[in-house]
């Protein structure tokens, strides 16, 4: 992989330094993770929220009664 370097003598590219590169793979992998972990969160929120709901038909409520606590 190359980078370009611009000086007042004009532009060249250059190739990245193995540091560079394990920086570039760690940052990739750092933003994967991220997202990752965003997802999962969703999934997690989403099926609490159901069981909530869930719990709150067993209690008897209706839709409308659900919808008036949760909004």
């Amino acid at each position: 992989m190359k980078k370009l370097i611009i000086t007042p003598q004009g532009e060249q590219l250059v190739d990245l330094t193995q540091a560079e590169l394990n920086q570039m793979q760690i940052e990739n992998q750092n933003v994967i993770d991220a997202e990752k972990l965003k997802q999962e969160k969703l999934v997690i929120d989403l099926a609490n929220k159901q069981s909530a709901l869930n719990k709150l038909k067993a209690l008897g409520l209706n839709d409308a009664e659900i919808k008036s606590i949760i909004g």
